[in-house]
């Protein structure tokens, strides 16, 4: 009976010990802008022989939630981070949030790039968040771009809000694997000649015309004064956009993915 009860016991602490997943491995989130942020954009990606290198790249991101599918988030941080992406990460990215989680596949993610009065340094320096919580901007893209001996510079900085949900993300937690969810932004879609196409071009020509003035620097009075609605390319869908910087802007509505080039759903709050 004795050696019975002692199976039994052992059985059932089996049993608590599988179901008790306990809440730990490591779940990591990080957000990088890739080698287009850190290192720059190249000549062979645009269709008119610019390249662009961006000497600032600040997101604030914040209200990230990763979650199994059904399931409440394992891991949530609410509050607003400011990072400058064109810090060098070896691949890495910057850390957003670790948490210890259970077991499982996280394959769903949701984050809002927003501005936030409240929002903290992530990696980005204090000036930097400074700049960010008093501009009220959840963007900020300063860079130049060259072709041949041509250069113009640019700093211009968005207040827009995306909440991108529903991310379709890639972590695998499991017994000795910790996971990474990592948050995407592709600087190059800010160069987009089209504000819907699956293929649109990557170019810079038109914004380096908006240079009337000749100063090398290109403004956002500049863009505010460009018409797009005589061109044929930058096509604008069923909104009303008519002038390049509000063109540029609805673009950063789309900067964000998941895990590289994986998706979500972006819904931009007015």
């Amino acid at each position: 009976m004795t050696m019975v009860r002692s199976a039994f016991m052992l059985v059932l602490l089996g049993l608590v010990g599988a179901c008790d997943t306990g809440r730990n491995e490591a779940l990591e989130v990080r957000v990088y802008g890739e080698a287009y942020i850190e290192e720059g954009l190249p000549a062979d990606i645009f269709v008119d022989g610019w390249s662009l290198r961006y000497e600032k790249f600040l997101v604030s991101v914040g209200g990230v939630a990763v979650a199994q599918q059904g399931s409440a988030p394992g891991l949530e941080v609410k509050e607003f981070q400011v990072f400058d992406l064109t810090r060098a990460s070896d691949g890495a990215g910057q850390v957003v949030a670790s948490e210890l989680v259970s077991l499982g596949r996280y394959d769903d993610t949701r984050f809002t790039i927003a501005p936030d009065p409240a929002a903290t340094a992530g990696n980005a320096t204090d000036a930097d968040l400074k700049l960010m919580v008093d501009g009220g901007f959840s963007v900020y893209a300063a860079g130049t771009a060259t072709k041949g001996g041509e250069r113009k510079r640019f700093a211009w900085g968005f207040a827009t809000h995306t909440d991108y949900s529903a991310c379709e993300s890639l972590a695998e937690v499991r017994g000795g694997q910790p996971g990474v969810v990592q948050l995407t932004i592709h600087g190059d879609h800010l160069m987009y000649d089209d504000l819907y196409s699956e293929t649109p071009n990557v170019t810079f020509e038109l914004i380096a015309a908006a240079d009337t003035d000749g100063d090398g620097e290109v403004t956002r009075a500049e863009l505010l004064a460009v018409d797009l609605r005589p061109l044929a390319n930058y096509q604008v869908g069923s909104t009303d956009i008519v002038d390049l910087w509000h063109f540029i802007e609805h673009l950063t509505t789309t900067l964000g993915h998941i895990d590289g080039e994986g998706h979500c759903e972006a819904t931009r709050a007015s």
